[in-house]
């Protein structure tokens, strides 16, 4: 878990004031302020969402109270906690950049379990404010109804033979990884790459399938 020290000095190398940090965290500045002195006593939840916002901006942390520059712009997530973590990444990056979001092998009961059925409405709702900011494309195995994201997004369906429980998530400048584990969902791991060449190769590869292998659901 990230500690104070890095906190300061993920913040010096990104050159930003409190001020800055704590308006992304959605804080105040004197909240913050306490939580990088080690005066404050501070939730998993919310020591996980200032070391995303820093691993967000480029910053690795190692061991022994280390700070780097993440030159691969990799993150990895494992657990509940931290797939919500990644759904909140996913909505700022449309809030903030928009475009063509395209995700590839759903099943949506995976969302649920993870997220809960309120977390997910409430997620459902932000994404659907955006309205035209976003275009957002959805694969669900053939036969599926359980669109869950109808309110933001159009689904299609891959026949059963081609789909299976890895799902691949293109937002942004970002592709993620999603291995949902069949046995221990709740330790389903994401791995996101941030590099704009691989997402747009994975988009332009997405939308061959979504026009010439999906299809448009029979219901």
């Amino acid at each position: 878990m990230i500690t104070p020290t890095q906190m300061r000095a993920a913040r010096a190398m990104l050159d930003v004031p409190q001020g800055h940090v704590a308006e992304h965290l959605g804080i105040a500045a004197n909240t913050l302020s306490k939580i990088e002195s080690g005066q404050s006593d501070v939730s998993m939840s919310r020591m996980n969402d200032i070391q995303r916002f820093y691993e967000r901006e480029g910053i690795a942390f190692t061991e022994n109270d280390g700070v780097k520059w993440n030159k691969q712009q990799i993150i990895i997530y494992e657990g509940q906690e931290q797939f919500n973590a990644f759904m909140d990444d996913v909505y700022e990056t449309a809030k903030t950049v928009g475009g063509e979001f395209c995700v590839f092998n759903v099943k949506p009961d995976n969302w649920i379990v993870m997220m809960g059925e309120d977390r997910y409405k409430n997620h459902s709702d932000r994404m659907a404010e955006l309205g035209d900011k976003i275009k957002v494309k959805i694969t669900a195995k053939e036969g599926n109804t359980n669109f869950i994201s109808k309110e933001f997004a159009e689904y299609k369906w891959v026949p059963e033979e081609m789909f299976n429980a890895k799902s691949f998530y293109a937002y942004g400048d970002n592709i993620a990884f999603m291995d949902f584990n069949s046995e221990e969902l709740m330790k389903s791991r994401i791995l996101v790459l941030k590099h704009t060449d691989f997402a747009s190769a994975f988009k332009i590869l997405f939308n061959i399938a979504w026009k010439n292998v999906a299809k448009v659901p029979n219901i």
